[in-house]
């Protein structure tokens, strides 16, 4: 079954719209991932969760105020124990910050200092170790979580008895969790004392906090992060449950996809396949936030904290821990964990279940083949019109899910994606209909020139019958021998045709290249004008021009026949001027663009006197005429036949240089002056002469030779007037 270049370039389209439509999906240089996280960063900008007057969380501040009023950080253990006390009706109590080295401010470094001391020494003994302090405080408390730092750049170091416990449902998590190779805790004091143990990561978030993970693998430690641990003790859970791929109610059909929720009580909290939560984000003004030295200074009535889940962290810029989230930038990083906490109590979690990226893929699949089809059917109106509605669809869609349901769908990228197919579609659309007239055009100017095809196609006046009269340049090219030629393929008709098709292509292309215009292929023969339809002040030169080229072509083309293994072949060029009608010939059903007149005869007569003379290239006398005589020589005064009145032939020397050309006119104008008047011996002395400057005319030369020896036996008539009758076409 065939099809039709048509039907192939339908089909094209509708794979290209398939094609496009994958990009989500091979997501080349993050671009939809980018372009993905702006959209959801857009709608947490127009739709920002809101901070209900019930909410639990508390910052505790370490702001610049507190930095001035208490001392430069870090603290003094003892003060962050007073600080730890003041919060003991917290129901949690976190603190964003790893306290990996005992306290420098200690009293009993003293002794370090100075060894030789002993009333010193015996002093400072009585006094309590800063740590130790910070340690009780911590164990009094009951519900503190200690931070820890994640890194790829520490050695794996054993943690405390896990706080927690943790069951899994479904495929091992270790596999979907970030690593990490090692981690920076606090001092084993302050850590055996605590509730719980957290870390500090914010996952693989680029410059903006848009998740944080719930927990992470260390080694082979699962350890939560702090915020999640910060909920576990504050409602006095024992137990995380991890429930990942094909765990029952979980369907992924054998497929490992990852985690899929986090259980902690009665809470449950939708992640992404590798365990990170999305963060709904509130305006950081609307926390709940003290500073720290309104808590130490008694300031703030230590009952404000009851049943608060409590987080001290930092917003002083010169500590560090300022990020930036798709609603505000430079904020608190203690905020953003702070705000995971709110989201887990307020059970306000955003999601992106695992099936709404196949339904963005669908819904950039279908509307990119309905806005193909409806391109091909109805233009790039129709297709516009699905792309409006359609990207109104999305839009709409994607607004419903975030306000109702929380759900992050993309509408950026099936944007991009139909708005693509639409330009590429209209494009290559545009583009193939074009090439197919350029196809038509391209037939038409195999035998037509381009500027008669421009004409045709810009008028329809050029498709009238007539002519003009004026001045032209003709060609014609014919192959010598060609019956000899012709023998050789007697078996093989079909590698003839290859041949001639070889021969008239190669000399075509230098004729076009030349300007010319091909009026008609008769058999092995070309014939071509200059001067119409398209008019051209040099139009003899340009055809001698073409003639020279059409000879080197040959020569190239020669070449390879002999290296196939065939003959080579020779043309004889017949090239004249004058004028003729030019124009539309034929009736009012057909009709050609051609040329008729006197010159036109003459000049296929003079292609068939090229191999008589033994030259490629015969010019008419008028050709010569508008040519410089640099490098033309007369060849004869010839009576073509079927013609009586004499006309001079002429030929192109292309071989010789402009020297040497001028060099050879002397002895062989001589030649040709005692030819007619009938000195013979004369005659063969120029002839000699002229003979040995030019071995491109040898042929020509051993013509004449002829000739003369000819008429030494029978004299032409008493009349004879110089002039050669020809007897052959």
């Amino acid at each position: 079954m065939q099809f039709s270049i048509k039907q192939i370039i339908k089909v094209g389209l509708y794979g290209l719209a398939v094609l496009v439509s994958l990009l989500p999906i091979l997501n080349p240089f993050s671009i939809f991932t980018n372009l993905q996280n702006y959209s959801f960063d857009t709608f947490q900008q127009l739709f920002p969760r809101q901070v209900y007057e019930d909410d639990p969380v508390v910052i505790v501040d370490i702001d610049d105020r507190s930095l001035e009023l208490v001392g430069q950080w870090p603290w003094s253990r003892t003060t962050l124990a007073r600080l730890t006390d003041q919060t003991y009706a917290a129901a949690a109590l976190g603190f964003d910050i790893v306290f990996a080295e005992p306290d420098r401010t200690n009293p009993r470094n003293l002794i370090t200092q100075f060894p030789n001391n002993l009333a010193l020494r015996q002093q400072v003994e009585l006094l309590p170790d800063n740590d130790e302090v910070f340690a009780r405080a911590i164990a009094n408390h009951g519900t503190v979580v200690l931070g820890v730092a994640v890194n790829n750049s520490d050695e794996t170091l054993p943690l405390t008895k896990a706080k927690f416990g943790l069951v899994t449902q479904g495929d091992n998590p270790d596999q979907f969790l970030p690593a990490y190779t090692g981690l920076k805790p606090n001092i084993s004091l302050l850590e055996d004392n605590a509730a719980g143990i957290g870390t500090m990561s914010i996952g693989n978030n680029d410059s903006v906090v848009r998740s944080l993970p719930t927990f992470d693998r260390v080694g082979e430690a699962v350890i939560p992060s702090l915020g999640l641990e910060l909920a576990r003790v504050a409602i006095g859970a024992s137990t995380f449950q991890i429930k990942a791929s094909n765990a029952s109610s979980e369907e992924a059909f054998g497929a490992q996809t990852g985690i899929n929720n986090i259980k902690l009580g009665p809470l449950t909290m939708p992640t992404t396949p590798d365990g990170q939560s999305w963060i709904y984000f509130a305006p950081t003004a609307e926390l709940v936030t003290v500073s720290a030295w309104d808590v130490l200074s008694g300031s703030i009535d230590p009952d404000f904290f009851s049943g608060k889940v409590v987080l001290v962290g930092t917003s002083a810029a010169g500590l560090f821990d300022l990020r930036s989230t798709p609603i505000e930038k430079n904020i608190p990083g203690v905020t953003i964990i702070g705000q995971f906490v709110q989201q887990i109590f307020a059970n306000e979690f955003l999601q992106r279940p695992d099936w709404l990226f196949g339904a963005e893929f669908i819904a950039g699949l279908v509307l990119s083949l309905l806005i193909t089809f409806m391109i091909q059917t109805l233009g790039p109106i129709g297709g516009l019109t699905v792309l409006g509605m359609g990207s109104g669809g999305i839009i709409g869609g994607s607004w419903y899910f975030f306000k109702s349901k929380l759900f992050l769908v993309d509408p950026i990228s099936p944007l991009v994606i139909i708005l693509t197919v639409y330009v590429a579609v209209t494009f290559f659309n545009f583009l193939f209909t074009e090439l197919e007239r350029s196809r038509v055009r391209g037939a038409f100017a195999q035998y037509m020139s381009p500027e008669m095809v421009n004409r045709l196609a810009e008028s329809n006046e050029s498709l009238k019958l007539g002519g003009e009269r004026k001045e032209m340049t003709m060609l014609f090219s014919d192959i010598r021998g060609f019956t000899k030629i012709s023998e050789q393929y007697k078996q093989d008709p079909e590698a003839l045709t290859d041949l001639i098709n070889r021969l008239l292509t190669t000399l075509s292309n230098e004729i076009l290249e030349c300007e010319g215009t091909i009026d008609k292929y008769m058999g092995d023969c070309i014939m071509a004008f200059w001067n119409a339809p398209a008019s051209q002040d040099n139009h003899a030169e340009l055809a001698i021009q073409a003639g020279v080229k059409m000879r080197k072509a040959l020569k190239e083309l020669n070449d390879e026949l002999v290296g196939e293994g065939k003959l080579a072949m020779e043309i004889g060029i017949g090239i004249n001027t004058g004028d003729c009608i030019v124009g539309n010939m034929g009736s009012d059903k057909r009709f050609d663009y051609t040329v008729l007149g006197d010159a036109v005869n003459l000049a296929a007569r003079l292609e068939g006197q090229s191999g008589t003379y033994g030259v490629n290239i015969v010019l008419g006398e008028e050709t010569a005429k508008q040519m410089p005589d640099f490098k033309l020589i007369e060849l004869d005064l010839i009576a073509v036949k079927g013609k009586s009145e004499p006309v001079r032939i002429y030929t192109y020397l292309s071989e010789l240089h402009i020297d040497e050309a001028a060099k050879l006119k002397e002895p062989h104008n001589a030649m040709l002056a005692k030819y007619r008047q009938q000195n013979w011996d004369e005659a063969e002395g120029y002839l000699l002469k002229a003979k040995a400057q030019a071995p491109e005319l040898e042929k020509y030369y051993q013509y004449f030779q002829e000739r003369i020896n000819q008429f030494r036996i029978q004299p032409p008539r008493f009349d004879w007037n110089g002039v050669n009758v020809a007897t052959t076409k």
